[in-house]
């Protein structure tokens, strides 16, 4: 108890110091900005600033970062296949509006690029590819032994969820989005946009909006994309560990396998928002791929069990498999907050809106990491289709030489 006070009190000194130690009024947090991501223009300024929209805890950099040895190629070089046609990889960053794409393969930076105003030491907001970094944390607490079994209810270790929906729902559901909770992310009622709106514009509790929910279906049912599922298991990490979120991130995590200084978004009641809102550096979105890689070993040690890789890289129920419909368009499946492209054989990827990737390709040896600031049109900008088509392609580049 006394370690979770404490743990606490450091989150409200940082909390404090986010709110109230802004220098000028430019950096000041205003909410309001939240409704300017309707349009392309000032996402990239806001992206790496996202500070300004609500407040953050700070993950300082490891006493030993991870450097990487640059051996990198013009981006005119690579080419892919979208329906029968070849485009270089310069059409696909025009098209998608990329900011920043990395690609790492044999533990070397193959590929490096920025756009949009960004360098090396920007930190961008990487969105729902956050859910990602949570989900790694909840298969350390596995091994360890802090959690026992990913069938436990969330209740045994966030009792502020005991007698609700959520708290009897497994922690294997949550990691699955099959909570199956009367929330929706794309439509329905209430659905993000609901959310945001109490929690960033009238400064709700996420604990309590996400405890308030009721159950659409018995968990497991089906698949449902939703943002309080991976907010429950961030505060199962912050029960069973008994601290704050951020601690276990920086203890797990950020230090030890030599992350460097980045960010991650509280609600306005010091909650870290486990399912989005990490800002980081492209290197370091890239660096979570190279550790799955090398088998999130440390110094020769596991920090999860073998099993894990099985379970991210793979669908644990026929509706979280990917699709093709009659026009070829190609819906990704789920497994465990990683997202699997069509046909996959060993790759699954973080994805977070506006384009988003890490792509992640245990087969292959190689991962790349993209920022972007998104379409007119929708949040990515661009085709499923054309992505895999590009991630593939990178594979294969970097590959031959």
């Amino acid at each position: 108890m006394r370690n979770m006070m404490q743990g606490a009190l450091m989150v409200t000194m940082i909390f404090t110091l986010c709110v109230e130690a802004q220098p000028t009024e430019s950096e000041k947090i205003d909410p309001k900005l939240w409704y300017t991501l309707a349009t392309v223009e000032g996402r990239a300024e806001l992206f790496t600033h996202w500070e300004r929209v609500h407040p953050h805890a700070v993950l300082p950099g490891a006493t030993a970062p991870r450097t990487y040895k640059r051996n990198t190629v013009s981006i005119d070089e690579v080419t892919y296949e979208l329906d029968g046609k070849t485009y270089t990889l310069t059409d696909y960053i025009k098209r998608g509006n990329v900011s920043g794409l990395m690609v790492i393969q044999d533990g070397e930076v193959k590929l490096e690029y920025y756009g949009h105003g960004l360098d090396a030491q920007s930190r961008n907001h990487i969105w729902s590819a956050t859910k990602s970094f949570t989900s790694t944390l909840i298969g350390m607490a596995l091994f360890d032994g802090t959690i026992s079994s990913l069938d436990d209810p969330a209740e045994k270790y966030a009792p502020q969820f005991k007698g609700t929906a959520y708290g009897e729902t497994s922690l294997k559901h949550l990691l699955m989005m099959s909570s199956d909770i009367a929330y929706f992310h794309f439509k329905g009622k209430p659905d993000r946009n609901d959310m945001y709106d109490d929690l960033i514009q009238k400064g709700g509790d996420f604990d309590k909006w996400a405890a308030a929910l009721g159950r659409r279906v018995p968990g497991g049912t089906d698949f449902n994309y939703i943002a309080t599922d991976t907010h429950v298991l961030a505060a199962v990490l912050r029960g069973a560990y008994g601290k704050p979120f951020v601690e276990i991130v920086q203890e797990k995590l950020w230090e030890p396998f030599g992350f460097n200084e980045a960010q991650w978004g509280l609600d306005s009641h010091g909650h870290a928002t486990g399912h989005f809102a990490l800002s980081l550096t492209l290197q370091d979105f890239a660096h979570l791929g190279q550790i799955y890689l090398e088998d999130l070993k440390l110094n020769g040690q596991p920090t999860v069990s073998d099993d894990w890789f099985e379970l991210v890289a793979n669908a644990q129920s026929p509706s979280h498999e990917p699709s093709v419909d009659d026009e070829g368009k190609i819906a990704e499946g789920y497994s465990f907050q990683f997202w699997l492209p069509a046909d996959y054989d060993q790759e699954f990827m973080a994805v977070g809106a506006f384009g988003q990737y890490l792509w992640i390709d245990r087969k292959r040896d190689f991962v790349a990491a993209q920022f972007s600031i998104g379409g007119e049109r929708g949040q990515h900008g661009i085709s499923s289709n054309e992505k895999e088509a590009v991630m593939r392609a990178l594979g294969t580049f970097v590959s031959k030489r």
